[in-house]
Order: structure tokens, then sequence, then C-alpha cells
């Protein structure tokens, strides 16, 4: 699973944004705006899935989600 999906599903979870499609551009924004000497595609690698699970499950229903903390969370 690609780090955005896992960020936007946790959105979507939370209530903060109504859809994955909403969220992933949420988050590309984000990137852009606080990252903008670093390349999108290259900080959007994919995860294990048993990862991607365990951070969403993490996560949970979180009624607040720092997308800028969580791409740094989520950096190699």
């Amino acid at each position: 699973m690609k780090k955005s999906t896992v960020i936007a599903t946790c959105l979507v979870n939370s209530g903060m944004v109504k859809d994955i499609d909403g969220a992933e551009k949420v988050i590309r924004s984000v990137f852009q705006d606080e990252f903008p000497k670093h390349k999108f595609q290259e900080w959007n690698s994919n995860i294990p899935k048993k990862t991607a699970n365990n951070i969403i499950k993490a996560v949970g229903k979180a009624s607040r989600i720092n997308v800028k903390k969580f791409i740094e969370d989520l950096w190699e």
C-alpha cells in the first residue's frame, strides 16, 4: 500500500475528509507546501500491507490528524 493511501485512509476514518480522493489531494498539497525540495513520488513508496494495516488500526478514528507529522513519520 502506498504511504499516501495509508494517511488518506486514516483521514477518511477520522472524518476529517469525506473520501479517499479528497484525502489524497490534501496529502499531496501538504507535501508540496511543507517539503518543496522533495519529490512526492519518491516519498510515496509502498509499505508492507501488514504495516499499513497496523498503522491504520493504531490511528483508529482519531479526531485530529497532523498530516505534516504523519508524512514525516512515514519517511524512510
